[in-house]
């Protein structure tokens, strides 16, 4: 089932160059593929400090030295791991959004992407998650390099739905944290939903689909604003929202 999910959205994940010369007779049992997805794995569900290369190599069936003769150490593999899981959510997300849409589409649009791209890969929300409870060098470079971009993709659409009075005076970080840890939070916390909600767990294209819609339509409806107000709120778009938050 999880392959078929995998499937779900078109795989853009980075792919490594082999190194040149005659390659390791391990190399031949660890592509770079089903390293990063047994990497990647083994952070969002372990955490950085409950994850060894050791351990690592014994899944991946190599020897033990393997991982840090190819990366050089937990903390480079762990950045190498990141890249090849949050580079393609990246890029997916600038290449579908159609800036010269109707800003309010256009913002139902990036919702429904982001969820129906973070469903079949439920790592995702579990980094997000698991390096956010502390302040780190990682979770600075998770930032930096991904969350920061995504969350860049979003507030030039909030500012314009401000300018044209559509949406109430709702901080942008408020709505990126109930997208990005609540409307992706089943895909992260398959146990629970299996226990909850079975129904939601992403199972085929229409049914993330439905999900992915019902998601935006409560962030949407959350921030929007009657049109018999709008008037009145063009005048002065963002008024009481704090500087820095705009």
């Amino acid at each position: 089932m999880y392959a078929d999910r995998m499937r779900l959205m078109p795989d853009t994940s980075p792919r490594v160059t082999n190194p040149r010369g005659r390659p390791r007779k391990d190399a031949e049992f660890a592509p770079t593929e089903k390293v990063m997805v047994a990497a990647i794995e083994a952070f969002s569900l372990h955490g950085y400090n409950g994850v060894s290369l050791r351990t690592l190599n014994e899944q991946l069936g190599v020897s033990r030295n393997l991982l840090y003769q190819r990366f050089g150490s937990k903390a480079d593999l762990w950045r190498a791991a990141v890249d090849w899981a949050f580079r393609p959510l990246v890029e997916y997300l600038e290449t579908a959004d159609d800036e010269s849409a109707d800003p309010m589409i256009r913002l139902r649009m990036l919702i429904r992407n982001f969820i129906e791209y973070s469903a079949t890969r439920p790592y995702l929300a579990r980094i997000a998650t698991m390096e956010g409870a502390a302040p780190t060098d990682r979770l600075n470079y998770l930032y930096h390099n991904y969350i920061g971009p995504i969350q860049s993709r979003f507030a030039p659409v909030f500012k314009q739905l401000r300018q044209q009075g559509r949406i109430k005076n709702i901080p942008t970080e408020i709505f990126y944290f109930q997208l990005t840890s609540g409307g992706s939070a089943p895909f992260g916390q398959i146990g629970l939903v299996s226990l909850m909600a079975p129904q939601l767990a992403p199972q085929e294209v229409n049914q993330v689909r439905l999900y992915a819609e019902s998601v935006a339509e409560v962030l949407l409806n959350g921030i929007s604003l009657p049109d018999s107000s709008r008037g009145e709120r063009r005048q002065t778009p963002e008024k009481d929202i704090p500087s820095e938050l705009l």
